[in-house]
């Protein structure tokens, strides 16, 4: 009899451990692997870059040939449109860090074109200095676009 009630002891103990590692330790690993963060793509996101994209690499191309004072008012609603699409990124939280991180080096190329053709005007940089930033900027957007269409579509 003292033999049976030292196997249901020891039993029991077995039975509390794995309900410990049940409890507590699952759930522990099952909180970190939630952690880390999925990013859902966004078509609100995909929209504003491919629309951006056309408006910003339209309007430095025009950098060549106009005078500043003609596309100023033209590169402040675009300075303004960046700056939203960056807030409406950044507002998703970090998940989204990369996208984040993108459109502030595309308003960040403008901007310096935009300082660029301010400070030296249509054809003093050359006369298609202009028409290769675009390009430039144009490749900052595709990386941009590329990144939203690898995201996980999955609806969460």
């Amino acid at each position: 009899m003292i033999r049976i009630l030292q196997l249901a002891q020891l039993n029991c103990r077995r039975n509390f451990t794995h309900l410990l590692i049940a409890h507590l330790v699952i759930p522990l690993i099952l909180t970190a692997c939630s952690g880390i963060p999925i990013s859902y793509y966004d078509a609100t996101t995909y929209t504003q870059l491919t629309s951006l994209k056309a408006e910003v690499t339209t309007l430095v191309q025009s950098f060549d040939t106009k005078a500043y004072l003609d596309n100023q008012q033209k590169i402040e609603d675009t300075t303004l449109t960046l700056k939203k699409a960056y807030e409406y990124e950044k507002g998703k939280g970090d998940p989204n860090s990369d996208t984040t991180k993108q459109f502030d080096k595309i308003t960040g190329l403008f901007l310096d074109d935009v300082k660029e053709y301010k400070d030296n005007g249509p054809g003093d940089l050359g006369p298609k200095y202009f028409q290769e930033a675009a390009i430039v900027l144009g490749q900052a957007f595709d990386i941009a676009i590329s990144t939203e269409n690898l995201k996980n579509k999955d609806k969460r």
